[in-house]
């Protein structure tokens, strides 16, 4: 029927070899296709947090108040000191 001679036996070797390789070829293909995409991740990551911050504009409400409480100010200081001189 079937004889196993070392014919044969090389026969099935190589060919146990021949699978292996070609199943070691696809996973090192898949493993390079997956780091490659870890990679790019990692580089858009570190590309972002690499970035300085954008500059904050202040909110209409700092521009408006911060004026107005130093002309109010310097009116009080104003008018304090003209009291002071026509009372003399």
């Amino acid at each position: 029927m079937f004889t196993f001679d070392r014919d044969t036996a090389t026969i099935v070797a190589v060919l146990m070899c021949i699978v292996a390789t070609v199943y070691m070829y696809r996973e090192l293909n898949k493993t390079k296709t997956e780091m490659d995409n870890v990679k790019g991740f990692y580089g858009n990551v570190m590309e972002f947090l690499s970035r300085p911050p954008p500059p904050q504009k202040p909110t209409f409400r700092q521009r408006v108040s911060e004026p107005e409480e130093e002309n109010k100010e310097v009116s009080e200081t104003q008018v304090d000191d003209d009291e002071d001189n026509s009372s003399e």
